[in-house]
């Protein structure tokens, strides 16, 4: 009896463990479980974005906010939207490794008004508006989409469409600011009827063909050269006419001198005298026949500004 007693508390024993093992791992699978449900439940949302629920492919209408929020699990899903500023923005394509826009796209060709061929870089700035996110899930589908479909599409096709009014002079040497204006007041209801808000439509580049750049360019050269030669023309004239007025100043001050002269004939004698005081004069007095008194010139400053042709009368 002691025997088969104890074998039967072991038994009891073997079986007891046995049981707790099974309850351990019964509990571990509970929280497991439990576990992965609250995970699968649990959903956070980041600042600047917000949530839209889809329950079994169904758009529900739940908008979700940033923080922790809670769904059902397995069936629903949340459609993540950026509600910040997002950039779409078209470049060549050696510009798109340094581009740091959201969406990146090759430029818009398009034709001016006189046939000209151009290639339009530009960018967009806007954000998806909040309360529409449930709209766009249901008809646009996530961010991606809604920027393939409204931003890439519209912008597109309005920017192709609106230089075709300009000509290709306008566009290279003019401002473009109306260009692009243009372009944005078409985009705005667009986007707007979309559930996005266009904050900003600005054109980066517009690339002509090496054959247009190259005859503006001729064309400008010719104007400077022109426009050279007309300067220095009016140059010229403005010497001629300084000219002629300083000539016609001296000659009308040698008139009024003369006239002077002819009516007060006692200037020269005051003159004479005032040279005859100054040390530096040219005038000398000289005794000649008659006991008069003439003014004439230094006989040294006679003889050097005379000729060497002319003799000199001084010994008769």
């Amino acid at each position: 009896m002691d025997g088969q007693s104890r074998r039967f508390q072991v038994y009891r024993g073997g079986a007891g463990a046995l049981r707790g093992r099974t309850r351990l791992i019964a509990w571990a699978a509970v929280a497991i479980v439990l576990l992965v449900v609250i995970s699968a439940s649990a959903t956070i949302i980041q600042v600047g974005t917000v949530g839209v629920v889809k329950r079994l492919g169904r758009v529900t209408g739940a908008i979700l906010d940033p923080g922790l929020h809670f769904i059902v699990p397995f069936t629903d899903s949340v459609i993540i939207y950026n509600t910040k500023d997002i950039v779409y923005e078209t470049a060549p394509a050696e510009k798109h490794a340094t581009s740091r826009a959201d969406y990146i796209d090759f430029p818009v060709d398009s034709t001016t008004q006189d046939g000209q061929q151009v290639l339009i870089s530009y960018s967009i700035r806007f954000h998806i508006v909040r309360e529409e996110t449930t709209r766009i899930a249901r008809e646009l589908g996530d961010e991606a989409a809604a920027v393939e479909k409204v931003v890439k599409f519209h912008s597109r096709v309005v920017a192709r469409q609106v230089p075709r009014n300009y000509r290709a002079s306008d566009l290279y040497t003019g401002d473009v600011a109306k260009v692009q204006q243009e372009i944005e007041e078409e985009l705005r209801p667009l986007f707007l009827a979309k559930g996005l808000y266009l904050d900003a439509f600005g054109i980066r580049e517009i690339a002509f063909s090496e054959e247009y750049v190259r005859a503006v360019e001729e064309k400008q050269i010719e104007q400077e050269r022109v426009i050279t030669e007309q300067n220095r023309a009016k140059q010229a004239e403005y010497r001629k006419q300084a000219l002629i007025t300083q000539a016609q100043g001296e000659a009308e001050a040698i008139r009024l001198r003369a006239q002077a002269l002819s009516e007060n004939p006692d200037i020269i004698r005051l003159e004479f005298v005032d040279a005859l005081k100054n040390p530096q004069s040219a005038v000398k007095v000289i005794v000649v026949p008659g006991e008069a008194v003439l003014p004439i010139l230094s006989l040294d400053s006679a003889l050097s500004s005379s000729s060497p042709a002319a003799p000199a009368q001084q010994g008769e």
